[in-house]
C-alpha cells in the first residue's frame, strides 16, 4: 500500500524559517498568499522590515513596470491608473483618491510612489491656491495598495513683496531614499523667476523643513517638473539656451540637503554647433544617471554617468535619428514632445509620445537602426452616453508614465 506523501505545512514551522522562505518568493504570489492568515497578511502588506528584507534580497530580478494615470479634460471623471508590466500586459489599479480629482505623479522609489490629489479648476499657481491645489499628499506601494498620507507644506513665498512682479510659480519636485538612514524624502521647490523656496519632508522625521536654495536665472527653467533619483540626488537639468555654455545638471543630495551642480558630457554632434531642442535625465536600469539629447536635426543621445559624480566618466550608450522609427515619429507633435521613461544598457528605451497616447518600447544598438518592439495605446474616452448629443465624440486626456519597481516596500507611522 502506497504511503500517502506529507505536504510541508509553513504554519507549523518556526516563524523565523516562514519569513525566510516567504522572503525570497516573488511578490505576484505573496499577494495571493495574503489571504492565508490574517497574520500573513499583515507580515506582506505592512510589516516596513519584511519588506526591506525582501527588497534586498530581489533587488537584482525586480519586477519594472510603468504606472500609467490618465486624467480626462473634463472634471465628470476622475483619474484612472493602470500598470503597464514588463510583457506590456495592462492591469487595472485602484485610485486612492476621490472620483472628481487629477492626480499627479511626484516621483518613484523602491516600489513607493508619491502621489497629489488636486482639483482641476484651480488653475492658478499663486501661493494662496497651492493648498488648494494640492490638498491631498499620499505615499503608495502599486503592488500592495499600501498607502499613507503626506501633510501638506506650508509655504511662504507669497508673503515676499518681490512675488507681485512673477505671477506665475513654476512648481518642481522629486522624490528617493537616504540609504544610510532608511529615511525617504519628497523635495517641492517653487520657483518664482529666479527667487526659490525649497521644502522638504522626511518620511522618518515626519515633517517639512526649509532649505537653503540658490539663486536661478528667470530665463533658465528646468527641463521638466519631475526630477529623477540616482545614487542619492534629485536631478533636473537646466534648458540649453544660444549664447550660454551648456546647461548644467542641478543635483539636490538628499542626506545632506544641499544643491550641486554636475556638467554635461561633450556631445558628438556639437563638434558642429548644433543646438540642442530637448535634453532630459531619464532612469538607467543599474542605478547611473543618465542624460538624452536631441538637437534640431532630430538626432537622439543616450549618455550615462559610470561613476557617480565624475565629468569624466560620461559614456555614450547609442544614438539614432528619428526619422529611422517613422512609424513612431511620424509628426511634428510627436518629433518633439515624447519623454524617455526609462532605458537599459542592452539598448531598450521606452518612451511616452502624448499626442499619440501611447507607451512605446524599442531597441537601440549602436550601429543598427532601432526596432520598435512593443507599444500599448491608451483609449480615447466618450464623455457622453447619448448618442443624440452633439458632444458625444472621444475626447483626448492627459497621461503620465514612470517607472516603479514590484516591491512589498511599506513605511510605518
Amino acid at each position: 500500500m502506497l504511503k500517502k506523501k506529507k505536504h510541508l505545512d509553513l504554519q507549523q514551522l518556526p516563524e523565523h524559517v516562514v519569513l525566510s522562505i516567504l522572503c525570497r518568493l516573488p511578490v505576484k504570489s505573496l499577494i495571493r498568499f495574503t489571504c492565508v492568515s490574517k497574520r500573513w497578511r499583515y507580515v506582506i502588506i505592512s510589516d516596513h522590515q519584511f519588506g526591506n528584507s525582501h527588497f534586498q534580497l530581489a533587488a537584482s530580478q525586480l519586477r519594472h513596470n510603468v504606472l500609467i494615470s490618465r486624467s480626462p479634460d473634463y472634471i465628470s471623471e476622475g483619474t484612472q491608473f493602470q500598470s503597464l508590466e514588463d510583457n506590456f500586459s495592462i492591469k487595472n489599479l485602484t485610485c486612492p483618491f476621490q472620483r472628481c480629482s487629477t492626480i499627479q505623479v511626484m516621483g518613484s522609489c523602491n516600489g513607493l510612489v508619491v502621489l497629489a490629489n488636486f482639483h482641476p479648476n484651480v488653475l492658478s499657481y499663486w501661493p494662496c491656491c497651492l493648498r488648494d491645489r494640492y490638498n491631498i499628499l499620499v505615499m503608495r506601494n502599486p503592488s500592495t495598495g499600501f498607502f499613507r498620507k503626506i501633510p501638506y507644506p506650508n509655504f511662504q513665498i507669497g508673503s515676499k513683496k518681490w512675488t507681485l512682479e512673477y505671477k506665475k510659480i513654476q512648481v518642481y519636485y522629486g522624490f528617493g531614499q537616504v540609504s544610510a538612514s532608511d529615511d525617504y524624502k519628497l523635495v517641492v521647490i517653487l520657483n518664482y523667476g529666479g527667487f526659490m523656496e525649497v521644502r522638504v519632508f522626511s518620511v522618518r522625521a515626519n515633517c517639512w523643513k526649509v532649505v537653503k536654495a540658490p539663486y536661478l536665472s528667470p530665463y533658465r527653467p528646468w527641463s521638466e517638473e519631475l526630477g529623477t533619483y540616482s545614487n542619492g540626488a534629485i536631478h533636473w537639468v537646466s534648458l540649453h539656451e544660444p549664447g550660454f555654455l551648456e546647461p548644467p545638471v542641478y543635483a539636490f543630495d538628499l542626506a545632506n540637503e544641499e544643491f550641486r551642480e554636475m556638467p554635461l558630457p561633450v556631445l558628438s554632434h556639437n563638434e558642429y554647433g548644433m543646438k540642442m531642442t530637448q535634453t532630459r535625465t531619464p532612469v538607467l536600469l543599474g542605478g547611473c544617471l543618465c542624460v538624452m539629447f536631441q538637437d534640431a536635426e532630430k538626432n537622439s543621445e543616450f549618455w550615462a554617468m559610470k561613476e557617480y559624480g565624475l565629468p569624466e566618466s560620461w559614456v555614450k550608450l547609442f544614438g539614432f535619428k528619428l526619422r529611422d522609427l517613422p512609424d513612431v515619429f511620424n509628426s511634428f507633435f510627436s518629433v518633439f514632445f515624447w519623454n524617455p521613461i526609462f532605458i537599459a544598457e542592452d539598448g531598450t528605451v521606452v518612451i511616452k509620445v502624448p499626442s499619440k497616447m501611447e507607451v512605446i518600447r524599442f531597441k537601440c544598438r549602436k550601429e543598427e537602426k532601432p526596432v520598435c518592439t512593443d507599444r500599448y495605446r491608451l483609449e480615447e474616452l466618450l464623455p457622453c452616453k447619448d448618442d443624440n448629443d452633439p458632444c458625444n465624440h472621444k475626447k483626448k486626456y492627459l497621461f503620465s508614465a514612470i517607472l516603479y519597481d514590484e516591491t512589498l516596500v511599506s513605511i510605518p507611522e
